[in-house]
């Protein structure tokens, strides 16, 4: 009977924490605040930020690389506000800015293939933006085209693709920014990097604690 309590007691706990845990009750809305960024394409004119745009999620020490896929509305170092976090499965253009984002992203790239990818984005997003196309820096627009056309292709064969599980879209919420600019821009990356478990983890925990608690009541109660 104590054992049976024990197990009663571990099981309530477990679904206590998962139920109260504010990751599950807020799992696809977050705050975020830009941090810094790490490079700028030379040749614009302006010049401007490219990939990575380094955020913090919650509060976190840690920050996380993402790409920028809005090019107006300006943002500042600092700047803090609400953003939904969707994943890009499911959505054509965000599977395309995913593909796109990933290049960038990947181990080794080039300040050439981020600026690429990331002019791109841009104008996956607001192809007809005219200050968008009159600071493109000479000799990008061919490279851009291939990849936007090998993106293209890719999401269409791949709409419900798993290629991407950890790459997700954070829209922002208007009116949470801290700067009173217009809404933020959108981004696409991958925000696994921070310090706070996922509600993915939080289940798997407490399914794992119930698991045990189960299999040593059990165990104790089994007839030999």
């Amino acid at each position: 009977m104590k054992n049976l309590k024990a197990c009663i007691t571990l099981s309530v706990l477990v679904s206590c924490v998962l139920l109260l845990s504010p990751m599950m009750a807020h799992a696809d809305e977050m705050t975020v605040t830009l941090v810094s960024t790490g490079n700028q394409i030379s040749g614009s004119s302006p010049e401007v930020y490219v990939f990575p745009y380094n955020f913090a999620f919650d509060g976190s020490a840690t920050t996380t690389p993402l790409m920028c896929i809005s090019y107006e509305n300006e943002i500042y170092f600092g700047e803090t506000w609400q953003a939904t976090m969707i994943p890009v499965s499911g959505n054509e253009l965000y599977v395309e800015a995913a593909y796109i984002e990933a290049q960038a992203a990947a181990y080794g790239a080039s300040a050439n293939t981020i600026a690429v990818a990331q002019w791109a984005n841009w104008e996956l997003f607001d192809p007809n933006d005219p200050n968008l196309l009159a600071n493109l820096p000479a000799g990008y627009q061919p490279q851009i085209d291939s990849l936007l056309a090998v993106a293209s292709s890719f999401a269409a064969n791949n709409i419900d693709t798993t290629d991407f599980p950890n790459i997700d879209i954070f829209i922002p919420i208007d009116g949470t920014q801290t700067a009173g600019d217009g809404t933020p821009q959108t981004f696409v990356g991958d925000p696994t990097p921070t310090d706070a478990p996922e509600p993915s983890s939080l289940v798997l925990l407490g399914s794992g604690l119930l698991g045990l608690a189960g299999f040593m009541y059990f165990k104790r109660h089994s007839i030999l």
